[in-house]
Formats: C-alpha cells, sequence, structure tokens
C-alpha cells in the first residue's frame, strides 16, 4: 500500500494556519516548525525564534502547557497551549495559543483541527503535482523511445497506468491567434488543465507541455482487428472516426478561447515497444505538412497525409534536394513570375490549353510558348506522362518545404 511523502510546514503554511486561527480565536497563535523555530505568528517579532516549548512537545509527543507566571522560564515562550501538529500520524509541527491555558484550551481542538485541514490539503496539492509530474516524465520517455527498465516499470505501477492499452499520439500546437507568439506559461498550463476534465478524458490518457507552444497527448484507441492482408498486429486498423468525435468533445474549450489558435495532429497507431516514439514521430511531420494546407483549428490525421508525409521524408534526401534546386532555378530566371502562374494555372486546368489561355486572358499561341519555356527552363518534355510526374512532384516538395524555409528566414 503507497504511504503519502512527508510534509513539511513551510512559512506561507504555517502563516496560513495563523491567519486562520486568529480569526476563530481572537488570540495570538504561533505555529512552529519540526525544529521548533516560529515560522508563523500573528507577532511578526518572534518569527524564526526557538520555542523551547515546541521543543517539549516534539520530544514528548503530547500537549504542553505554560501558565503566565512560568513564561521566564523557558525561552522564547510565553503563556498558553502548544500542540502538536501532525500528518499520516506523525508529528511535523506545533502550534501555540497565547494566554492562559484554562482560558483558551477551549480553542485548542478547534485550532489544531484547522492546522491539520490546511497540511491535509496541501499534502493533497503536492501528491496530484507529484502524479502530475511523473505522469508528464512518462509521457516524455515513451515519446522519445527506448528499452524499458524495472525503474521505469515500477513508476507505471505506482501511476496505475495500464501501458498493454494502445494508444495513438496526439500533438496540440496552441499560440497566441494575434500574431502567432507563445502563450504565457500559466495559459498554457490552464489550457492543459481543462483538457484533462471532460468525462471523455480517460485516466489512461497522458497530456505533457513538451515545449512554449506544444502540448502532447497519448490517447487510448480501440482496436479494429489486424490488417486483412498481412494479419498483422503491427498492421491492426484503428476507430479514427470514433477518435475523432472523442477529441471534437476535447477540444471545444479550445474553440472558447478567442485569443488561443490551436492545430491539432494525430499519429497512427504502431504496435510495439517503440510504437508510441513512432506515432509521435508521424504526429510531428503531419503538422509541419498540414501547417500551410489546413486552416487554424483543424485536427488532422497522419494517415490522410500519406503521401505528403513521402514527399516531406524525400524532400530531405538528394533526390528531393536536387528536384528543389531545379526548381530554385526556374524560379531565379522567372523574374517577374509569369512562368511560375501560367505553370499553376496550366495545371490547375489539368492542363487544358483553352480553358488554361482563357483564365489567363492570353492567346493559345502565346500559352504554347510560355509552355515551351517552362519545359526548356526546367529541363522537361511537358508532353511525357513520366516527366510530367517529376513535374508534380517537384511542385508538391516546393509546396510542403515552404513554411520550412520561412521559419527559418525569420529565425535569421
Amino acid at each position: 500500500m503507497q504511504r503519502r511523502a512527508q510534509v513539511f510546514i513551510d512559512q506561507q503554511m504555517a502563516q496560513k494556519i495563523v491567519d486562520r486561527a486568529m480569526k476563530i480565536t481572537g488570540v495570538n497563535v504561533n505555529v512552529m516548525d519540526h525544529r521548533g523555530v516560529i515560522i508563523g505568528s500573528g507577532d511578526p517579532q518572534r518569527i524564526d525564534k526557538l520555542h523551547e516549548g515546541a521543543l517539549h512537545v516534539l520530544s514528548s509527543q503530547s500537549e504542553v502547557d505554560i501558565a503566565r507566571d512560568q513564561e521566564g522560564r523557558l525561552s522564547g515562550v510565553r503563556g498558553g497551549v502548544n500542540l502538536p501538529i501532525r500528518s499520516s500520524g506523525d508529528i511535523i509541527g506545533v502550534v501555540g495559543i497565547t494566554g492562559e491555558p484554562e482560558e483558551v484550551r477551549r480553542y485548542a481542538d478547534l485550532v489544531v483541527m484547522t492546522a491539520e485541514l490546511i497540511v491535509e490539503q496541501a499534502a493533497l496539492t503536492a501528491e496530484v503535482q507529484w502524479d502530475s509530474r511523473q505522469r508528464e516524465s512518462v509521457l516524455l520517455r515513451l515519446i522519445e523511445g527506448g528499452p524499458s527498465d524495472s525503474l521505469f516499470d515500477e513508476r507505471l505501477a505506482r501511476l496505475q497506468l495500464d501501458m498493454s492499452l494502445p494508444r495513438v499520439v496526439v500533438v496540440l500546437e496552441l499560440v497566441q491567434a494575434s500574431g502567432g507568439a507563445d502563450l504565457p506559461l500559466a495559459h498554457l498550463q490552464q489550457l492543459q488543465q481543462q483538457l484533462q476534465q471532460p468525462a471523455a478524458a480517460s485516466a489512461d490518457t497522458l497530456l505533457a507541455i513538451t515545449t512554449a507552444r506544444q502540448i502532447v497527448m497519448l490517447v487510448p484507441v480501440v482496436l479494429g482487428g489486424a490488417d486483412a492482408t498481412t494479419g498483422s498486429a503491427s498492421n491492426q486498423r484503428w476507430d479514427s472516426a470514433l477518435l475523432r468525435r472523442q477529441l471534437d468533445v476535447r477540444f471545444r474549450p479550445l474553440q472558447q478561447h478567442g485569443t488561443v489558435q490551436y492545430r491539432a495532429c494525430v499519429g497512427d497507431y504502431f504496435a510495439g515497444a517503440d510504437g508510441l516514439a513512432r506515432s509521435y514521430r508521424t504526429a510531428l511531420k503531419t503538422l509541419d505538412v498540414t501547417r500551410t494546407q489546413v486552416p487554424p483549428g483543424s485536427l488532422s490525421f497522419a494517415t490522410g497525409f500519406a503521401l505528403d508525409l513521402l514527399l516531406f521524408d524525400a524532400a530531405q534526401g538528394w533526390a528531393g534536394q536536387h528536384l528543389l534546386q531545379e526548381y530554385d532555378s526556374f524560379l531565379a530566371q522567372d523574374k517577374n513570375g509569369t512562368l511560375q502562374k501560367t505553370l499553376e494555372t496550366y495545371l490547375a486546368e489539368n492542363m487544358d490549353l483553352a480553358r488554361t489561355s482563357a483564365r489567363l486572358h492570353i492567346h493559345r499561341n502565346t500559352l504554347r510558348y510560355r509552355l515551351d519555356k517552362i519545359g526548356a527552363a526546367l529541363k522537361l518534355d511537358l508532353g511525357s506522362v513520366d516527366q510530367l510526374l517529376q513535374l508534380f512532384v517537384t511542385l508538391r516538395l516546393y509546396s510542403l518545404t515552404q513554411a520550412g524555409r520561412s521559419k527559418a528566414g525569420a529565425a535569421r
């Protein structure tokens, strides 16, 4: 059976006890820590002084009364009643009520109860915060990947997290609606708490703030059986429609914040020890490829952008870089952007010469001339299906990498 961590009374908590108790009693109250030092008092001049009466309480573990005529016998002590403050059966401090013992003893039980309730509340708050930090630590470990160990397994058991549940990673990007700047940390933490409130928020869902503008969620999903072709457990399908409905409920609080702009991306499901790390990477890449394609407030699934994710990976290799360099060279030659606009219109009109000419308000012969120039600049035969496919891939790569280029340029 787990035992709550030991709580110590600090000055802020001690003064809170004093202020509440003095409202009840109308007389001075002192609170001493586990060393017998006064850390809270209605008389500020007594703070940080040793209270010998408290030392007697701590050693005897029982009430100690000091009559008015005995004040001078003990250092830092005035007449009154001194009682232990307990937490989980342990004495963690002492509360003293100043006055004649016979007069102030009637407040004793009420003052001790007040002190212990405040301590209990602080202990519960500390435990909740500890659990939250531990859950965040578990989440970060899972999305980073790597082998498990006994300490990590013990942490999972302590948090009562069932890691046999299938989960996917959801990445939330949150920024200020005006200007796109980072949110203050306190605001981000408030949003995190709101995301944990709905009834749909299972206790098995983990949430953590991972960057100044990002919250990551590990959300349980419902599997729908193995892939019909391979029968492999690693290719199990999952109910993305159900998850979309659940996330729509979760994200309603975000939609009510007019000052917050968000995007949410869901990674695919992967079985195995590194499944959540792979899901996290696909969610992050989906965020990158959808930033210029979908409006804020959207929920995007990696499975819906498989082609773009494939091309996004290819853009980092030699072949992708070669295609992008060729297109950059073409743009450099197209000083006024006429050829780029012509090409984009031609493709948008499904390579129909008549519609393209009409939309551009040019003669068909002028269009043919421009298309010949485009083909020469790109070293492509626009009449070849294979080379047209290469052109489509190049344009898609260019579109996908523009957001990253703009971000890098702004950073410089």
